[in-house]
């Protein structure tokens, strides 16, 4: 008989654990279905404003075309998969029941294109409160909030208590607004801001909005940049660029430009270096553009009547030596497109009865042998003075 007892006790013991653990075996999943749901509804949310990221200037359009009318039309959750926006696996609608619903409004009220104030105003909430036997749970929505505020890297999300159900409450109190649903505890709502868009403080990758403060990068490189317009260049280092145009001053260290440079005032410390680029005698445009010759010389060319000439003129002086007969002249060396010539000119002289002076340069090359002679073709005391040139 004793037994028989004892066997019931262990029966009734085991089925009491036995119910138990079902019972924690059930919260334990239904904890874990509320943060899927968080999550999944984060990812939503992150989805619907990166649309919005993405097409602010369309939005802005069409709200100036429809005079201002505040209503925005939300894309659909097929949309946004279409267009790139939603990439990860996600669910439609909450695991209770129901879908979700999605609001945009331009805000603030009354607020223009052309002042640049307009923002999106976003909310998105499950079309059901979430129930737990029949009665609102707001321990769970607390859970779902928490679990896509977490995900969603803010505190976005927000529920309803039982104490004031008529009001959403964002986590650690970030906003509040009015409950879409009505008077009902345990409802669920995410937003970037009642009145305001959350994201405004971003600059926005259609342009559609300009700064309105002085930005510091911090010191990171801006990389595939087309154009730059700018009031003031300054650079403490180097400057590269394919073309640089400026209406006022341009100051750096270096500067270097496969392009035009173009300025006011180009005013440079220490040296301007020209591309190697023009050969004399070559046609070019326009007249007055320098660059260095193209055989790495250094000489500098300018665009003068619409061809490539020395800076300077066609004759450029390389040397001036004093000669007399017999005397020997270095021959210049001349950049591309250059010919080496000498020129002579006499000083004094002492002829004979043959009333003749002859002052010649024999070309041997890399100098000229200069000959002072007379009628006969002898040397005679003389001097004289030789130029050396290249001509173009």
């Amino acid at each position: 008989m004793g037994s028989l007892l004892e066997m019931m006790f262990v029966l009734l013991g085991s089925a009491i654990l036995t119910v138990q653990g079902i019972k924690l075996d059930i919260e334990h999943k239904r904890a874990t279905m509320l943060v899927l749901e968080g999550q999944n509804e984060a990812t939503l949310v992150t989805a619907f404003q990166g649309w919005i990221t993405d097409n602010f200037g369309t939005i802005l359009t069409q709200y100036a075309a429809s005079g201002n009318n505040p209503t925005v039309t939300p894309p659909t959750i097929p949309q946004l998969v279409t267009a790139g926006n939603l990439k990860q696996a996600h669910k439609n609608g909450p695991y209770w029941g129901g879908s979700y619903v999605t609001t945009m409004t331009m805000v603030p009220s009354g607020c223009t294109q052309s002042a640049g104030n307009c923002r999106v105003a976003f909310t998105m909430y499950p079309t059901a409160q979430l129930l737990k036997g029949g009665k609102a749970d707001v321990a769970g929505a607390a859970q779902i909030a928490q679990a896509g505020s977490k995900l969603a890297g803010t505190s976005q999300f927000g529920y309803s208590n039982a104490q004031n159900p008529a009001q959403i409450v964002g986590i650690n109190g970030s906003f509040t607004a009015a409950n879409p649903l009505g008077s009902k505890a345990a409802s669920i709502m995410a937003t970037n801001g009642p009145d305001t868009d959350g994201s405004s403080v971003y600059i926005r990758r259609d342009g559609s909005l300009t700064w309105t403060g002085d930005q510091d990068v911090n010191n990171v490189s801006l990389r595939n940049v087309n154009d730059i317009k700018t009031q003031t260049l300054e650079a403490s280092g180097a400057v590269t660029a394919a073309s640089v145009t400026a209406a006022g001053a341009v100051a750096a260290a270096t500067m270097t430009a496969t392009g035009a440079i173009k300025g006011n005032s180009v005013t440079s410390t220490t040296t301007l270096q020209a591309g190697n680029i023009a050969s004399p005698r070559v046609a070019c445009a326009p007249n007055g553009i320098t660059a260095s010759n193209s055989d790495g010389s250094g000489q500098q060319l300018t665009c003068q009547y619409g061809i490539w000439l020395p800076t300077g003129g066609r004759l450029q002086r390389m040397g001036y030596y004093p000669v007399n007969n017999g005397s020997t002249v270095p021959r210049p060396t001349c950049p591309a497109g250059g010919t080496a010539i000498v020129e002579l000119a006499p000083l004094s002289w002492y002829v004979d009865t043959s009333a003749t002076v002859n002052y010649n340069a024999t070309d041997y090359g890399t100098y000229w042998y200069i000959t002072i002679t007379d009628g006969g073709g002898a040397g005679i005391p003389a001097s004289g003075a030789a130029g050396t040139y290249c001509t173009y």
